[in-house]
């Protein structure tokens, strides 16, 4: 199961790259995560692991996987059978704003049984993570303007 959504951000990639990257203030700017917590302190890169409470689930710890400063980070959460796998990317936009593709799979026997039976809670996640997303960096924009 796999769920992707798209926002154009009136910002520049570099803006929304600083606001993305900075995984530990995302309470401050989206409803879906309530806390992060680095289990190391060397930020956001190939490795690094974050415990993380979202609302109505479980806390979980995601190690990130790829990580592209300025173009996208992925992080996962391994568990007997499953995997989960977020994926942030900046895609080029028309200069004056950017494309963003956030996403969220799971894969493995069991991963596929709690995506289908959570696929609508995920959505409702996904969408709103970009949407919060899209609302903070272009009023960042709006006030550096």
């Amino acid at each position: 199961m796999q769920t992707v959504e798209r926002v154009i951000i009136h910002a520049d990639r570099a803006a929304i790259w600083q606001v993305l990257a900075d995984v530990e203030r995302w309470p401050r700017w989206t409803p879906t995560v309530l806390e992060v917590q680095p289990l190391e302190n060397h930020g956001l890169h190939v490795g690094s692991r974050y415990r993380i409470t979202q609302p109505k689930l479980r806390p979980a710890v995601y190690e990130v996987t790829e990580c592209v400063p300025h173009q996208a980070f992925t992080w996962v959460q391994k568990a007997p059978g499953s995997v989960m796998i977020a994926d942030h990317r900046l895609n080029a936009g028309d200069g004056a704003s950017t494309e963003v593709e956030l996403s969220f799979a799971t894969e493995g026997p069991l991963g596929a049984i709690l995506g289908s039976f959570f696929a609508k809670r995920i959505c409702d996640l996904v969408r709103t993570e970009a949407r919060s997303l899209k609302s903070h960096c272009e009023m960042l924009a709006a006030k550096s303007a």
